[in-house]
């Protein structure tokens, strides 16, 4: 139940279930400047989905951009987000979705242009800008205040689209959460200013 509540949080079902298609099995295009990337079937399925992922190998995935084979993952997957998740938080939502109906789908996921294609100069962008969690909670500030934080910067990952990103695909971090773009729509700005953001919002 806790895994179905996290995964839920994520809006995991968003991103990886096609239109018209089986949830959490994958397949639905993920547009970015470099070309698309299809994301992954989640379901339990041994031949293409995380059937055969353990709970270190998924853990590693959320937090390194690494597969269970060794392979760098594209950050389309917003792991330098998901890297914020706990272990807890990990083994839960992996928890859940190995109940799920498995779903045999293979996936050519690897749509982008050359060299964005090429898997191993993802080491070098995770070098710019992958930090490494788990989320470290800040003493000076609330319950309430941390929770909230753990959320956005984790399985939120809301500054993937309400982060503006340099030619690179790296967020711009002194303008976080300023808004963004993402494919053709506009994500607005989240901070406290009263005239853009919403810092006049109850």
């Amino acid at each position: 139940d806790r895994g179905r509540y996290l995964t839920s949080l994520g809006d995991c079902v968003a991103c990886h279930t096609e239109k018209g298609g089986a949830r959490f099995a994958g397949g639905r295009p993920i547009e970015t400047p470099f070309g698309n990337v299809l994301s992954a079937n989640l379901t339990p399925d041994d031949a293409t989905g995380i059937g055969r992922y353990t709970q270190d190998t998924f853990y590693r995935a959320l937090h390194e951009g690494i597969d269970k084979d060794g392979r760098h993952l594209f950050p389309a997957f917003p792991y330098n987000y998901y890297t914020n998740v706990t272990r807890e938080d990990s083994d839960a939502i992996f928890a859940y979705l190995r109940t799920i109906a498995a779903v045999s789908k293979q996936i050519d996921r690897n749509r982008l242009r050359f060299p964005f294609n090429i898997r191993a100069l993802t080491a070098m962008w995770n070098w710019l800008y992958l930090d490494r969690g788990p989320y470290q909670p800040n003493a000076e500030k609330s319950a309430a205040w941390n929770r909230g934080a753990y959320l956005a910067e984790g399985l939120g990952h809301c500054q993937a689209c309400h982060t503006p990103r340099n030619s690179l695909g790296g967020a711009k971090k002194d303008e976080a959460y300023h808004g963004g773009t993402f494919g053709d729509w506009f994500a607005p700005d989240l901070t406290p200013n009263r005239r853009t953001g919403i810092g006049g919002w109850p």
